[in-house]
């Protein structure tokens, strides 16, 4: 369990294939702008899990400041995804616990996840690493 380097990029890009990407993008000015942004933000943390030399896991986890409830921040819970060969190993369960631990650190008063699985397994397993669907309701607007 660590998080991202510089040298993570196109393992993730792969990664990513087993969440919703349907390719890799292209290596561009703006993904690697994008990369080098990501790895040099403070609260920005890309947590990978790897098994064997190979990233088979990853989550996002952004510490976001506040000004609200004793002006402690939040953490904003994003990309979870576990390679499909990888599944059912608890290697999400152990990036989800390291992004935990990082929002106690930072002194968060909450943890945000947003999922668009209807899978009750996949709904299963975020309730069974604490995360609830009953305090908020979520609202999203593509743009």
């Amino acid at each position: 369990m660590r998080e991202a380097h510089e040298g993570d990029l196109d393992a993730l890009l792969e990664l990513y294939l087993d969440l919703h990407e349907q390719s890799i993008p292209e290596h561009d000015g703006r993904l690697r702008d994008t990369w080098v942004r990501i790895l040099a933000d403070p609260d920005h943390h890309l947590i990978v899990c790897e098994h064997d030399g190979a990233i088979v896991s990853s989550c996002v986890c952004v510490i976001i400041p506040n000004l609200t409830r004793g002006v402690r921040p939040y953490a904003f819970v994003e990309n979870v995804v576990t390679r499909a060969d990888a599944r059912g190993r608890s290697y999400a369960t152990a990036c989800l616990n390291h992004a935990k631990a990082l929002a106690q650190q930072a002194g968060c008063y909450k943890m945000m996840l947003l999922t668009g699985s209807h899978d009750p397994k996949t709904l299963d397993f975020y309730r069974h690493a604490g995360y609830n669907s009953t305090d908020k309701t979520a609202f999203i607007q593509w743009l």
